[in-house]
């Protein structure tokens, strides 16, 4: 049995959008970046980014903290939850 790829989504404008927002970790506005969901181990694979919904609004400071704490991994999903939540209020997925 096959299992079916699903494409991954890319948005050059989400991502835009994203980087406006206030950082998801330290409130600072504009975060300024847009970080993909990393070390979960079911969103891509080796040298594979996360589709483009599964981001959030991070500092250059806080951007780099992800990455190098492993422990702050788990709240991702939170932060991308509410980052989605906001994007439908205002709009930007529809």
């Amino acid at each position: 049995m096959m299992l079916h790829k699903h494409k991954t989504w890319r948005s050059k404008k989400y991502l835009a959008w994203v980087r406006t927002l206030p950082c998801a970790m330290t409130g600072r506005q504009p975060a300024g970046q847009a970080h993909h969901l990393i070390g979960i181990g079911h969103m891509g694979g080796m040298g594979m980014k996360a589709p483009d919904w599964a981001v959030m609004p991070l500092t250059a400071e806080a951007h780099g903290e992800m990455h190098r704490d492993p422990n702050l991994h788990p709240d991702q999903y939170e932060m991308i939850v509410r980052t989605l939540g906001r994007a439908i209020d205002e709009g930007v997925l529809s």
